[in-house]
Formats: structure tokens, C-alpha cells, sequence
């Protein structure tokens, strides 16, 4: 799995024929090989000329450096600069596939959840395919930094992760991948329907969106949404009181929603089955966005001490995931009952001062004005960015939070 001439084609191509290829220390198993990429990674980085001086320099300590890359030229007969990409790429894919063929040896004896574990390895191959670079040195990884901040600037209009409530939208950007982000509520404030509403805007940006709801039906959930689409009363909609006009915005509105990627799951008891699930729907390709209602009620199939660490451990769990799947997590949370006589606080959240502590963002969601239905929406907490309030409008008959003119 090792072939040290054509890793010394591949150099002269980039060296000498300014091959633009994609390559780390990692796609080269000869130590003077792996010195030469790093040194060409950090030129690229600095934006000076890929030379032999400029390489030499950078590798003052490599004996007769000159001479070994004025000799790479000999390894190139009959190749190409395609070609023998193609061929040290294959070569990275059977290290890294051998690496987890003997993981998979040493692990799956010991695995106590062989679902989850078959979906932890399926996403390790896939990566793999997709040339995901493991261990990088601090070179490379500046240069990925350089390339997402291109891509934020190339995709600053994209507002499909966007909420849809305008001025939290400005000061957090909307949601933001490898991100958890906690709602938290008392009863009754509209936290279901506020995350609902997030879900199916998301949704309509064509992102795939999974609703976990572990004390609402699908029905009811769908009832919900809806109730909002069509600006029908949500309790005529469950009561069966409907008009016939109102029956056919009903109908209109099914039509609407149906092809949403809008995935609802409400068997989903514990935080094992729910990471299994996402698992298997980011292998697939079809998990843009990950809801929770609500976090309190997951259960943890492994054994704790206290119902505190329990919950620790689940929305450690969830922000792990957020990480590794590269998707933005939002989990609704239950305050406590003291959160009704004064504004929350981060120290209001139920059970675990852990899950403030892995949320990348905290909002808190209150009647501010119960007579005219306004609810504050309160980040309290945001890793990256500004804290603030704004104000929406509860409209609970139709199941929708509204802007309120600025």
C-alpha cells in the first residue's frame, strides 16, 4: 500500500508542471516525501512560488534536498498528473480502510451497541471516500480555515439556515452547523410551535430536517403545521369543526407541505435510538438539521448515578454529534418553575448545569406582554457571537409566532 516512485512523480508534477492538486502528509508514506508536501502546503498557505529554492529553504535541514527533487523528474515516464493523483489516492484509501479494518478487530468484541457501532464505521468509510484528511498538521488546517471563510463570503446571501425571525436572525446569522443550540420555556409559552416553525422554513430551503418529538404525535405535529399554513383555528382542526372553505385550505396546504424533507419521528425514547437514527440519515445524506422536543425526556439506556449526570451525558452526546455530523442541533429544554416569576436564567434550566455549558447558544422564550400575546425571545448565550432580546408576536390560535413591525 506503499509506492515510493510514484510519490515522487506526484511531487515533480506539482513542483514542475504546477499540478493543482489536493494533497496532505498523510498521502505520502516516505518521511522526505511527507517533509516536501508540508513544505509545498505552507508556500501555497503564504502565497509564494512552489520552487526548488523556495522548498529547499523551507527544508534547510533535509541533506542534499536540491539534488532529490532535481531527480523527481526520472519517476514520471509514461504517467500523468491525473493519473497519478488517482493512484496516490486509491493507495491513502486502502491505509485508512486497513487502519479501520483493524479498529473494527480490536473494537467490535467490546462493542455494546452493535447498530450504533455498524453506523459509527459506515460514517468513518465515508469519509474515507470523500478524501476526509485525519490528523492534519496545523498547516493544513489553516489552509481548510482560509477555504471556509471563502465559502462563508461566497455564500453570504444564503438564507437557508435562517429561522425566519428577523431580528434574532441578526445577531446570530441563523443556525450554524457543528452547533447546539438550547430553547428553553415554561409550559405553554409556544416552544413546540417556535422550533416547528424554524423546521418547516429550513425545510422549504430544501434541507432535510429531522423533528424529534417525544410527547406529540405525528398527526398532531402536522396538525400544528398546518393549522399556521393555512391560518385555520388549531382547535377546530382538532376538534373536526372545520367549514368546508376552511377543509379546502386544508387540502391546498397538504398539497404544499408534502414534499417537504421534513422527517418526524415521535418512537424515538432514548438518546442510543435517536443517535442511531441521525447516524444512519447522515450516511444517507439526508440530515441537514436535527430538532428535539424535548430534552428532558430522552432517556439515557446506560446506567448513572443521578438524573443530573444522565443529562449531562445526553446533551454531551448531542454536541458531540453536532460536531462530528457537521449540523446544527436544536434541543427544547424544560425550566424550572421558578422561571415564572422573574426573566430565566441560564441557572433556570432543569436537571443539568451541564446542558449550558455544552450549548453553543441559549435562548429563553417568556411572556413578556400576556394580554396582547408577546413573547421574548432572549439569547442569553452565544459562543460566537452577541447575547440579545427581541420581541414576536404569539398568535396561538393559528399555531405561529409573528414578527412585529420594527
Amino acid at each position: 500500500m506503499y509506492n515510493e516512485e510514484l510519490e515522487k512523480a506526484m511531487l515533480y508534477f506539482i513542483i514542475f508542471e504546477n499540478g493543482e492538486v489536493n494533497l496532505t502528509e498523510n498521502d505520502f508514506v516516505n518521511i522526505t516525501n511527507k517533509n516536501i508536501i508540508k513544505a509545498i502546503n505552507k508556500l501555497k498557505i503564504e502565497k509564494k512560488e512552489i520552487s526548488i529554492i523556495n522548498i529547499a529553504n523551507i527544508l534547510e535541514k533535509e541533506k542534499d534536498i536540491i539534488n532529490y527533487l532535481s531527480n523527481l523528474g526520472a519517476y514520471t515516464i509514461g504517467s500523468t498528473t491525473e493519473g497519478t493523483y488517482k493512484a496516490i489516492k486509491e493507495l491513502t484509501k486502502k491505509r485508512e480502510t486497513f487502519l479501520v479494518a483493524k479498529e473494527i478487530e480490536k473494537e467490535i468484541k467490546e462493542a455494546e451497541n452493535t447498530d450504533l457501532y455498524i453506523e459509527k464505521v459506515i460514517s468513518k468509510l465515508q469519509k474515507i471516500e470523500m478524501q476526509t484528511q485525519k490528523n492534519e498538521n496545523f498547516v493544513n488546517l489553516i489552509a481548510r480555515t482560509t477555504d471556509l471563510i471563502e465559502k462563508n463570503m461566497a455564500r453570504k446571501n444564503d438564507l437557508s439556515y435562517y429561522t425566519g425571525f428577523f431580528d434574532l436572525d441578526s445577531l446570530t446569522d441563523g443556525l450554524h452547523k457543528g452547533e447546539l443550540t438550547i430553547i428553553g420555556a415554561r409550559p405553554g409559552v409556544g416552544k413546540t410551535t417556535f422550533v416547528l416553525q424554524i423546521a418547516e422554513r429550513i425545510a422549504s430551503y430544501n434541507k432535510s430536517v429531522a423533528f424529534v418529538s417525544l410527547e406529540m404525535s405525528e398527526e398532531q405535529i402536522i396538525q400544528k403545521i398546518l393549522s399556521r399554513k393555512a391560518r385555520v383555528n388549531s382547535r377546530k382542526i382538532r376538534n373536526g369543526e372545520l367549514t368546508g372553505e376552511e377543509l379546502d385550505k386544508i387540502y391546498i396546504k397538504c398539497g404544499e407541505i408534502s414534499d417537504l424533507p421534513l422527517l418526524l419521528y415521535t418512537k424515538l425514547n432514548s438518546i442510543q435510538q435517536i443517535e442511531i437514527e441521525v447516524r444512519k440519515l447522515k450516511n444517507k445524506g439526508k440530515l441537514d438539521l436535527l430538532i428535539i422536543d424535548y430534552l428532558q425526556l430522552v432517556k439515557n439506556l446506560e446506567n448513572f448515578k443521578s438524573r443530573e449526570q444522565e443529562v449531562a451525558d445526553i446533551s454531551r452526546t448531542l454536541k458531540l454529534l453536532s460536531l462530528e455530523l457537521e449540523i446544527p442541533i436544536i434541543a427544547l429544554c424544560q425550566l424550572n418553575r421558578n422561571a415564572t416569576k422573574n426573566e430565566p436564567t441560564l441557572a433556570d434550566i432543569r436537571e443539568s448545569g451541564s446542558i449550558e455549558q455544552d450549548a453553543d447558544n441559549v435562548i429563553f422564550l417568556y411572556q413578556e406582554d400576556v394580554e396582547n400575546n408577546i413573547v421574548t425571545v432572549d439569547l442569553q448565550k452565544q459562543r460566537a457571537g452577541n447575547i440579545g432580546k427581541s420581541r414576536l408576536k404569539f398568535n396561538k390560535i393559528n399555531s405561529e409566532f409573528i414578527n412585529l413591525e420594527r
